[in-house]
């Protein structure tokens, strides 16, 4: 976790050292109207819990866990869209991205865009709101341990709705290009899948084996990084 931490500390330092260069450049004119593409790389840290029962002994005591969704996850994005005023755009974007529990997502989404001011550099801010279908890359259940519980479980099991918000700086390096930095924060409607106990089963067959959805939202915060052209 704390070379996490390191690594996203380091980025941003690099980030913000180069949008003051950049935008130090001078430019007579830039684009204020006109069609907008923006490529995106993002870094987020999952934070929230998933709560699941369990039955556990010969009396099927039913036995309550919240899962921690300590995932980490990368996204790749495209925004296509269309720049009506020196302060908004509308768009559509689309992305990939891989969660570090082997399961990936590939969300569709409509894309808002807001520029707080009309300088070269100025304070951005979007909102995406749109689906994410899973992808499957693997379907394997991993063990986890939580109290006294060992389980194996698939996180993001499902596909669904998300949104996602992200503040930051904007900084115009040329006449329709820019560099946007912001930090964000998504929702992602999604499933925890795991063995609920209900069913008599093998300890060699366990891990083979998840029966039960408890589905809820997992919370992302973290740090985008975008190339506007």
């Amino acid at each position: 976790m704390n070379n996490k931490f390191i690594f996203l500390g380091s980025f941003l330092m690099v980030l913000f050292t180069v949008i003051p260069s950049v935008s130090a450049q001078q430019h007579k004119t830039m684009q204020t109207r006109g069609p907008m593409f923006i490529t995106s790389l993002s870094f987020q840290q999952g934070i929230s819990r998933v709560p699941y029962n369990v039955v556990e002994g010969e009396e099927g005591q039913i036995k309550n866990f919240k899962k921690i969704s300590n995932i980490s996850l990368i996204n790749v994005s495209q925004f296509m869209g269309f720049q009506l005023s020196p302060y908004f755009a509308l768009g559509l974007g689309v992305g990939f991205e891989y969660w570090t529990v082997k399961n990936a997502f590939v969300p569709i989404y409509a894309d808002l865009r807001f520029n707080m001011m009309k300088g070269k550099i100025t304070p951005h801010a979007y909102l995406n709101i749109g689906y994410a279908n899973r992808w499957h890359i693997d379907s394997k259940p991993y063990k986890i341990t939580t109290g006294n519980s060992n389980e194996y479980v698939i996180q993001g099991a499902t596909s669904g709705i998300m949104g996602e918000l992200g503040v930051g700086l904007k900084a115009s390096v040329g006449y329709s290009s820019s560099i946007v930095i912001t930090l964000s924060a998504k929702v992602q409607e999604s499933a925890f899948r795991y063995y609920s106990g209900y069913a008599p089963l093998s300890q060699s067959m366990k891990p083979l084996l998840v029966n039960t959805n408890s589905n809820g939202m997992y919370l992302f915060f973290g740090v985008k990084a975008g190339f506007i052209f």
